[in-house]
């Protein structure tokens, strides 16, 4: 029996200093694990990445004026089409968190739970006043007091 290679693995904190690492965190894992199949274009810097069902769609585009990772997912019987979008200082890590979380085959999906409930209660949006999420295509704006 193999014994599975253990990495060792140090974070830099606060995360916010880590800046954006290797991308490799990410699509490696998506592609090799969970099927993911690539596109490929060599005059194009990019990665674009597609969900075996073909619904999502990962896109990592250099650009010095918007989101570098992009993840959107096609609409759903019962939910509507989403995106989420990282700037390119987004560490990896938390970007690999993500997607880790969309691709758990353990998932449950009537468990779903508030996406700012975890931001709000650590404290990290109180910018906002009061939070708010814009949900794509539907053009309506969800407040949370």
């Amino acid at each position: 029996m193999t014994v599975p290679e253990t990495v060792d693995v140090e974070f830099v904190a606060p995360r916010h200093l880590a800046g954006g690492g290797d991308p490799a965190w990410v699509t490696v894992p998506l592609h090799r694990a969970c099927g993911w199949s690539y596109g490929h274009d060599p005059l194009m810097p990019r990665v674009i990445l597609s969900s075996p069902d073909q619904k999502a769609l990962l896109r990592l585009e250099p650009d010095p004026d918007g989101q570098w990772w992009t993840l959107t997912h096609a609409p759903e019987p019962d939910r509507p089409a989403w995106y989420a979008s990282f700037g390119a200082r987004t560490p990896v890590e938390i970007i690999a968190a993500f997607t880790d979380a969309l691709t758990d085959p353990t998932a449950d999906p009537s468990n779903a739970r508030d996406p700012l409930e975890p931001l709000l209660r650590a404290g990290l949006v109180t910018g906002l006043q009061p939070p708010s999420v814009r949900l794509p295509r539907r053009h309506r704006t969800r407040r949370h007091t």
